[in-house]
């Protein structure tokens, strides 16, 4: 019974020390919802989508420890409680390459107001900053716990180009804009158990790496939700020129309508 008891404790202190398999890194992690969160089980109706992405210093990293890895690719998988229409929106009348080096102001003036899908666009007050659409980088400087932060406006247009989404990221304080572009993939092209992914191309920053990023995609016809399901499941996938490959997951509820007696 004794030499019984000892192997059992061996058993679980060797488990303990194992990784465990499909963790997710702490240094990265989503949070979204879909609102309103009481919905039809079964129609579609227009609703109002908000993603943040938060990342952490790379700590491991010898040249800039006090900022985040410099990310190059984010995909975010939606749950299947929501769906996409770009054609029921105006699409921005320019193309990537005319919106770099332009301001919020010129951005909007040549993608025309109507091909806006995002809400709430403007410089956050800080990396706490959780409404709206926009953005912080933090920038490592020379010096233990000597950082730079980079207040960012993003505006969301549905982009030129079939099924893609143009974040312009507008960084007023530095005079330097940054234009990520996602591919929105749906039905069948996105990934096995969500309803849709966005695949977001991030361009080399100035400086430093993006710590905070939050889109809040206003209620339309853009975006349009139900509640089939109750728990809806959100992902974040994202590259880094230095550091590995990192995955979170995030789980929102919404209840469902009571159907109306006839």
């Amino acid at each position: 019974m004794r030499k019984s008891l000892i192997a059992a404790v061996a058993v679980i202190v060797a488990a303990l020390a194992l990784p465990s398999i499909g963790q997710a890194d702490p240094i990265q992690s989503i949070t979204a919802n879909l609102t309103p969160a009481k919905r039809d089980k079964k129609k579609f109706k227009p609703a109002q989508i908000y993603v943040e992405i938060l990342t952490g210093p790379n700590s491991d990293d010898p040249t800039n420890p006090e900022q985040p890895p410099s990310a190059y690719n984010t995909k975010v998988n939606f749950p299947k409680n929501a769906k996409f229409d770009p054609k029921a929106v105006s699409k921005c009348k320019a193309s990537e390459a005319e919106l770099q080096n332009t301001t919020t102001d010129q951005a909007k003036d040549l993608c025309g107001n109507k091909s806006i899908v995002s809400k709430g666009s403007k410089v956050p007050t800080g990396p706490e900053h959780t409404t709206g659409t926009s953005a912080w980088v933090t920038v490592d400087l020379p010096g233990a716990g000597t950082t730079l932060g980079v207040p960012v406006v993003v505006t969301a247009f549905n982009g030129s180009q079939k099924d893609t989404l143009f974040l312009h990221s507008r960084a007023d304080s530095v005079n330097n804009t940054s234009v990520l572009v996602g591919k929105l993939k749906t039905g069948k092209k996105a990934p096995k158990g969500y309803g849709s992914q966005l695949d977001v191309t991030i361009p080399p920053l100035l400086a430093g790496a993006i710590s905070r990023f939050t889109t809040t995609v206003k209620s339309g016809k853009y975006v349009q939700a139900r509640c089939k399901t109750k728990n809806e499941k959100w992902q974040a996938i994202s590259s880094y020129d230095n550091h590995p490959k990192t995955t979170d997951d995030y789980t929102s509820k919404c209840k469902q309508k009571k159907s109306k007696k006839k």
